[in-house]
């Protein structure tokens, strides 16, 4: 019971640090910087990524929690590939002023709804009574 509310706990947390990081922080949104919407796919994407894999091996207190997270780890640099094609596609398509800009901000938003999803979902996996 301790393990599943400490886990809740740690759900809620990480739910308003993603919802922070992807909806107000000034380096996201700003204006003419919106990366919201980029943000909410690739936590849709990680999520995805996250349901088709294997389950982490619990032990201990935190050990889904851990094991997700490591799972997950090698999965951050594709989420970085393939946020770096999607930018590349829409410099092409629409022109962009400052694509390193664009191409550092893509990047820190897909690695970051990436990471800030895993914590949550690793919480969840861990809040499990099996």
């Amino acid at each position: 019971m301790v393990k599943k509310a400490i886990s809740w706990a740690l759900v809620g947390a990480f739910t308003f640090a993603w919802w922070w990081v992807g909806h107000r922080w000034a380096y996201l949104n700003t204006e003419g910087n919106q990366w919201a919407g980029v943000f909410d796919f690739f936590t849709l994407l990680s999520a995805v990524v996250l349901v088709r894999g294997p389950r982490a091996a619990a032990a201990g207190m935190f050990g889904a929690l851990v094991g997700t997270v490591r799972n997950f780890l090698p999965t951050l640099l594709w989420l970085a590939l393939a946020v770096v094609v999607f930018r590349a596609v829409a410099m092409v398509l629409t022109g962009v002023a400052n694509p390193v800009d664009h191409f550092t901000h893509a990047v820190v938003t897909a690695v970051l709804a990436g990471l800030i999803t895993v914590l949550w979902y690793g919480a969840i996996a861990n809040a499990d009574d099996s």
